[in-house]
Formats: C-alpha cells, sequence, structure tokens
C-alpha cells in the first residue's frame, strides 16, 4: 500500500545537489528592478483589459442569420409601434386630425386571413407642444400581437392589422371629437399636404446589451379623390445573447428588426367598390415570410485571462535577458570561488571590465600588470575553472585521487578504512554522565549544614565543570576532525578556531586554578 501510494505521488520533489547551500538561487538587483517593472505592466495589462470586458467594450461574437419564419410565428409589440400625425414642419393653418375640427379619421382594424371576423381598435389620442408654439395632434398604435406562417402550410395562422384613413364619421366620433365643416374641409384641400408615420424598430446596442427603440419617418399625400395604400412588411428580429461569466448563459428575446414598404395609388372609384367608402390612405401591416436570427456571444472571463495570458508571456519573455545576466554573474562568481581554491590571494587582484565583458585592467596591491599577458593568463584560469564545474571532470578527479590512494596505502589499507566504524555512543560517553542523587542523600545533605562539607562540594563541582567544559572541547574538535575536515569553510577557519578553543582552555584552567587556590588559602587560615 504504502508503494502503491508513493507511486501516484504527483508532488514529489527532485533531489538537487545545491551549490553554495545557502543560496541555491543566482539572483540580481538588476533583476529585481526588472521584475518589478514587467509584473508591474503585466498586472496594469490585466487591470486594464478586465476594465474594459466589464464595460462591454470588447466586441462581441455576432453572427448573422436568415431564416423562414416558422409556423405560427408571432411579434408581440409592448408600447408605442405607430405614430400617425400631420406633418409637423408644415405651417398649415389646419390639422385634419385636430379633435374639434377633425377632417380625416384614422380607424384600426384586426384583420385574420379569411377577413370574415375584422375587429376594430380604439387608437389613443395624444397631443404634442412643438417649440413653435404649435399643438400637433397624433393617433397611437400600441401593444399590438402580428403573427404569420410560412406560404407552404394548408393552413395558416396570419394576424395583420389595417389603418384606414377616410373623412370623418359622427357615428364612429370618440368623446371630445367633432367634425370638421365643409367650409374647413375645402380650405384643408387648398394647401399642400403631407401625413407623417412613425414607427419604431428595435436595434441590439452591444454596450448596454439591450434592445433600444430607433424611429423610421415615413411621409405621404392627401390629396383629393385619391387613394395611396401602403403596405408595411415587418421583418421579425431573433436575439440569443449569451453573456455568461465563465458558463454560457443564453437569454432570447423576439423583436420588430426592420421594415419593408410597398406603396400604390388608386382612386375613389376602387376605394368606394372595395372599401364601400372614400378613403384618402391605407396602411397595412403584416410579418414578412424571412426573419433576421442575431446570435451574440459576449467573450468569457477564460477568453480574456488567456488573451491577457498570451501578452504576458510576450512581454516577460524579455526577462531572458535578465536570466542570461544572472547566469553569467552565476559563472563568473562560481569561476572566482574555484580560482580562490588553489590561488587564496586572488581575491586582492582587481580585474576591471567593459560592458562586453573584455578586461580592460588589471592591478593588485597597488601593482599594475601587462594586459595582454595578463588577459591569456586569466583567459586560462577561467577555462581550467569552467571544465572543474563539470560533472564528468569532477567524477574523472574522484577516480584519479582513488588510483592515487591504492598505489600509495593499498587496496588492503582502503578496505580497512572503509569497514571502520565510529561509535558516536562513545563520543557521548566523554562528555559524561550526570549522578543521580537519591532523595535520602537530598535529605541528608539538607540537614548535614557543615561548613567544611559545603566548601568541599563546591570544589568538586568546580573540577566537575573544567572537566565537563575540557571534555566538551575535545569533542566538538573530533567532530569537526571526522566530518568537516574536508569542508571549505572548515578548511579555510579550522586553525583560527583550534587556537581559539586552545586559548578558551587555558584561560578557563588559569581561572580554576586561582580559584581553587584562593579557597585553600582561607581554608587554612580558618584551621588556624
Amino acid at each position: 500500500m504504502s508503494y502503491f501510494l508513493q507511486s501516484i505521488d504527483q508532488f514529489g520533489v527532485q533531489q538537487k545537489l545545491q551549490i553554495p547551500p545557502i543560496k541555491p538561487t543566482q539572483k540580481s538587483a538588476f533583476g529585481g528592478l526588472v521584475t518589478l517593472i514587467l509584473y508591474g505592466v503585466s498586472l496594469g495589462y490585466f487591470l486594464s483589459q478586465f476594465y474594459e470586458w466589464q464595460q462591454n467594450n470588447k466586441l462581441p461574437k455576432i453572427t448573422f442569420l436568415q431564416e423562414q419564419i416558422q409556423d405560427g410565428q408571432k411579434l408581440l409589440i409592448e408600447g408605442v409601434f405607430t405614430e400617425i400625425s400631420y406633418l409637423k414642419t408644415l405651417n398649415n393653418p389646419i390639422d385634419p386630425f385636430n379633435p374639434q375640427s377633425l377632417i380625416f379619421q384614422p380607424i384600426l382594424e384586426i384583420v385574420p386571413q379569411n377577413r370574415s371576423n375584422i375587429q376594430s381598435i380604439p387608437l389613443i389620442l395624444d397631443q404634442e407642444k412643438l417649440d413653435n408654439g404649435k399643438i400637433i395632434t397624433k393617433f397611437l398604435i400600441k401593444n399590438i400581437e402580428l403573427s404569420n406562417s410560412p406560404t407552404n402550410l394548408p393552413i395558416r395562422k396570419i394576424i395583420n392589422y389595417q389603418l384606414s384613413l377616410g373623412y370623418c364619421n359622427p357615428n364612429q366620433l370618440q368623446e371630445g371629437q367633432q367634425c370638421a365643416n365643409q367650409d374647413t374641409v375645402d380650405q384643408f384641400f387648398k394647401q399642400a399636404n403631407f401625413f407623417q408615420v412613425t414607427i419604431f424598430i428595435q436595434q441590439f446596442d452591444p454596450r448596454t446589451k439591450k434592445l433600444i427603440y430607433i424611429p423610421k419617418f415615413f411621409i405621404f399625400d392627401m390629396i383629393k379623390d385619391q387613394l395611396y395604400t401602403n403596405q408595411f412588411i415587418l421583418k421579425v428580429g431573433e436575439l440569443s445573447m449569451d453573456d455568461g461569466f465563465l458558463f454560457p448563459n443564453s437569454n432570447k428575446y423576439t423583436y420588430l428588426s426592420d421594415l419593408q414598404v410597398i406603396s400604390a395609388q388608386y382612386d375613389q372609384v376602387y376605394s368606394k367598390n372595395i372599401y364601400g367608402k372614400e378613403l384618402i390612405s391605407i396602411l397595412f401591416f403584416n410579418l414578412d415570410q424571412i426573419k433576421i436570427v442575431n446570435m451574440v456571444e459576449y467573450p468569457k472571463i477564460s477568453e480574456i485571462l488567456a488573451d491577457t495570458g498570451s501578452i504576458i508571456s510576450w512581454i516577460l519573455s524579455i526577462s531572458f535577458i535578465v536570466s542570461k545576466y544572472n547566469e553569467n554573474l552565476s559563472i563568473e562568481k562560481t569561476q572566482r570561488e574555484i580560482i580562490t581554491m588553489y590561488y587564496n590571494d586572488f581575491i586582492d587582484f582587481q580585474i576591471q571590465k567593459n560592458w562586453l565583458g573584455k578586461i580592460q585592467r588589471v592591478h593588485c596591491k597597488g601593482k599594475e600588470y601587462d594586459l595582454q599577458k595578463s588577459q591569456e593568463i586569466l583567459n586560462r584560469l577561467d577555462q581550467i575553472a569552467i571544465e572543474k564545474m563539470n560533472y564528468l571532470n569532477l567524477q574523472n578527479e574522484v577516480a584519479k585521487l582513488q588510483l592515487i590512494l591504492q598505489e600509495h596505502i593499498g587496496l588492503q589499507q582502503i578496505k580497512k578504512y572503509l569497514e571502520s566504524k565510529f561509535s558516536l555512543e562513545s563520543l557521548f560517553d566523554k562528555l559524561g554522565i550526570p549522578e543521580k542523587i537519591s532523595q535520602q542523600q537530598e535529605i541528608n545533605q539538607i540537614h548535614a549544614q557543615q561548613e567544611l562539607q559545603q566548601e568541599v562540594d563546591q570544589q568538586l563541582n568546580i573540577e566537575g565543570e573544567i572537566d565537563s567544559k575540557f571534555n566538551k572541547d575535545i569533542v566538538e574538535q573530533e567532530v569537526e576532525q571526522r566530518m568537516g575536515l574536508l569542508d571549505m569553510k572548515t578548511h579555510e577557519n579550522l586553525q583560527f578556531r583550534e587556537q581559539n578553543s586552545n586559548l578558551q582552555i587555558q584561560e578557563s584552567l588559569q581561572q580554576n586554578n586561582n580559584y581553587l587556590t584562593v579557597i585553600n588559602v582561607d581554608k587554612t587560615d580558618e584551621i588556624k
């Protein structure tokens, strides 16, 4: 079981030989400065891209298609769909839609496919005051639902709307309305007359993620004894919007995306034969057989991170220069340390180089050496140091040392050294084992309060401390000689540490001897 768990461990750490062990990675102040700059630029770029994404400034992916409508395709228009009014830019004194002097009365009807059950819908009357103080009367069409089906179906579900504009009929007046007299009608036809139709379509705004209303204006003639028919073919728009943060989040909308107008002109004879009354204009609204399908997909956080990551990777590629710089520093530092192992005064040499690494000056302790000859020697030292750093070269030197030892010491003696075993227990035994004092002995020592016995105990404790300190120093020296003999730092400081340790032991022995001498003198005086 333990072997299986070890085999599937995904967090194993590679064992590395660290050189030097305290700082296994070569770093520099220049590398730290470049790191701050690069990571600062990367973070700033990411924050700017994230802000642009949150503000919907990132263009979404939009797919535009045209498809045939489905069976029973519906279009529900909420709010104001159409406004009918007299042309606002005309300065004519007579408004044919003035409810107090109404000349033309618009009538809205729902027309099914068989035209057998036509229903009338009352229009909403509204008035608008212009900047010049003129009041314009408007008829509003609101909250309608149209329907259509493909032409190849045997049974079609169709709901259309028709707005007929005929002369005022007193029997169809609403409350507060009054028909105009004949003189007003005659004066009206003496002026140039146009009426305005405003239809509100909808378009998708990718910044606000909402459907906005866009008005489209149409202007038609109002001529006596003439009938103008205008067929408005409305195009359905279907929108599928995906604005999920990480996972898809689809929202679907149906709206009026566009329209077409087909116009025709007839006389009043045609109007009376077909519609049974005199009409000036007819507006017919129906759905088109083609609908527009829009699929909008906004960038998700994964795409922003991927785009930002690619740019940041390109920015961080500049770090190759810093890595190369740190690599050169590491190689030069190791070369100096290797050369110092063989020539310990190499640290006293001051070698000046230019930014290309070429030696410009060599001097040591106030002496300046020939540049060309010094450069040849230093280059050779660097070359040898590089060869020393090769792992195969290290194995080669170890193999040669083994051969030398076999030649001078002998194979049997080497095997004897290798088979030798040293006990750590004997090393700790030199430190001494403190004696355990029983409880009865402690009671006897408490009751025995003789000064002579106390002085003897004190003298014995001092001698024990001297022996313990002496044994501790000996044990430390033995550890250093056995395990740290060939260590670089131990080899450099070994002589100093041995001298310092010997001096400390001598001083400690001298102080203790002086102290014991004083105690013995005091004791002799008391006996006397």
